[in-house]
């Protein structure tokens, strides 16, 4: 994040975006468009209790740091300014789960293999002794 604190934005679209390396709520600012080129001016809201987000900082990132993975429709948002509180949908919490799900924990483990029989030794009768 950058050193010096910019003026938290009210105007602009919310989405999910990586954030040096996380999946962050975030408000980018109307006033910049998003450029490979140019920073974009940010505020990062951090998970408060099941659908609610509440502001943390404001930061102005570079577009290394800084990448839009879903933007959010304004319909499927409630922002109260007076208190810096974003309510989500539900099912926007469920996309986000998947987007923040560690790939290795959510694959089903692959189940151990017994070697097959060859089949030089499937015709032959083993000898007890």
């Amino acid at each position: 994040m950058s050193g010096a604190y910019p003026a938290p934005l009210y105007d602009g679209q919310f989405a999910f975006a990586r954030v040096k390396g996380d999946i962050c709520l975030v408000q980018m600012s109307g006033a910049t468009p998003p450029s490979a080129f140019t920073p974009m001016d940010v505020n990062i809201f951090r998970h408060e209790f099941i659908t609610i987000f509440r502001f943390a900082e404001s930061a102005t990132l570079h577009p290394a740091d800084f990448q839009v993975v879903e933007p959010i429709d304004d319909a499927l948002v409630r922002y109260e300014e007076e208190n810096d509180t974003v309510f989500l949908a539900k099912g926007l919490m469920e996309r986000l789960r998947k987007l923040t799900a560690d790939p290795r924990k959510s694959r089903i483990p692959p189940q151990p293999s017994r070697p097959s029989p060859s089949p030089y030794y499937a015709g032959q009768k083993y000898r007890q002794r």
